[in-house]
């Protein structure tokens, strides 16, 4: 007779190993409960580590001169990370690199330009000042044009953040061989070459899998391109961090700055850029990318710079018309969740959502024993985007 499969009981299992599904296993391990973690690739795959790490805090919704229901749901965002980087949170994240302490609004002398940065500091006056000394390198040239604003919302390497987790919580994490889907009953399997199959059994399940939810027939999502471009090589005029205002209530260009595996800088460009994109083949979102940099920092040599690009999904929870949600989406079925943060800033308030909903679904804290799983195979984290090797430089 074949021996039954032994059964593991959680109080949730978390289905997908992004920014949404380590920040809610944080928060649930830290109130007490049996978490298991369940990712299939590796972590940060997808969305989260195609992030620009920049931790938001509604200025950037308000650049058509309106507070925003995103404006409101993000404010508090950036002093809620400061703690956990700090240490000084539920959720401790002192091991994660801090990539910069703010960044910069920056806008041309154009009139809408000037137009949108006054409204912007009008209504974002609490985190925004206008600096005229503390500018950053690139822009402190004879030939800059402009008003710069320093907006105090800190920039993250988002690989440092996953690994941050990972390592704390690392017996509560673990790979799994395919595509995870809850059964008539409520339970789950667990597979891995090697490894004897577990059957999961969880009080509620939430998947965080991003564009993997559609694996869920009720979780309706929408998915929005973006086609972003990087930049790379010792032309590069040094470190910005940065949003260039335009004409419309979307920055004109969106500035993060990395090194990769080899140490050469790398900026990372998304902003306006990256949503017009999606209507350009790679050749056309090059030469725009480079228009753009030639007409913004005319001084930079940027004829001996590589660019690359590519495109990704932003999955959301489907909106009316496809417009970006106000605020992270959560659906459900019964004690199966589906959940999308919207932005890598807001994880912490869908992690604060979704327990709040647990608790009206009965899940309790309770200890859970994960020594049985203790050889089972954990997922690495993934690689950066500069970092890829599927990509073309040019």
């Amino acid at each position: 007779m074949r021996p039954l499969n032994p059964i593991l009981n959680v109080d949730v299992a978390i289905i997908g190993g992004g920014i949404a599904g380590l920040w809610l296993l944080a928060r649930l391990r830290q109130h007490g409960y049996g978490v298991l973690l369940i990712e299939n690739d590796r972590l940060g795959a997808g969305q989260t580590l195609c992030a620009q790490g920049i931790i938001h805090g509604g200025a950037k919704y308000s650049l058509g001169g309106q507070i925003s229901a995103s404006t409101t749901a993000i404010a508090g965002m950036p002093e809620l990370w400061w703690r956990s980087l700090l240490g000084k949170g539920d959720i401790d994240l002192r091991a994660a690199r801090l990539l910069a302490d703010h960044q910069y609004l920056w806008a041309t002398r154009a009139p809408t330009s000037r137009l949108a940065a006054f409204f912007a500091s009008k209504l974002m006056r609490s985190r925004m000042e206008k600096v005229a000394d503390d500018v950053p390198a690139v822009l402190r040239h004879p030939e800059f044009r402009g008003v710069v604003y320093r907006l105090d919302e800190p920039i993250v390497d988002v690989a440092s953040v996953l690994a941050a987790f990972a390592e704390r919580y690392h017996e509560s994490i673990v790979l799994n061989q395919g595509p995870v889907t809850p059964k008539a009953d409520g339970t789950l399997t667990l597979r891995h070459a090697g490894q004897a199959t577990w059957v999961i059994r969880p009080t509620c399940t939430v998947f965080t899998a991003g564009a993997g939810n559609a694996a869920l027939p009720w979780a309706t999502l929408q998915l929005r391109p973006l086609h972003m471009v990087m930049a790379r090589g010792p032309a590069l005029p040094g470190l910005l961090y940065a949003h260039c205002l335009g004409a419309s209530d979307v920055p004109r260009l969106t500035v993060t700055s990395h090194y990769d595996a080899t140490g050469r800088l790398v900026w990372y460009l998304g902003g306006g850029l990256a949503e017009d994109g999606v209507q350009r083949d790679r050749r056309e979102q090059i030469h725009a990318a480079r228009r753009e940099l030639e007409t913004l920092i005319p001084w930079a040599n940027w004829s001996r710079a590589e660019f690359a690009t590519f495109t990704i999904q932003r999955a959301e929870a489907q909106q009316p018309r496809g417009n970006r949600p106000a605020e992270p989406g959560i659906a459900r079925d019964g004690r199966v969740l589906a959940a999308w943060p919207t932005k890598l800033a807001l994880a912490p308030l869908l992690a604060e959502r979704i327990e709040e909903m647990l608790r009206t679904l009965g899940a309790r804290p309770r200890p859970v024993d994960l020594r049985a799983l203790a050889d089972w195979p954990r997922p690495d984290i993934a690689v950066p985007p500069w970092d890829r090797e599927d990509l073309e430089w040019s």
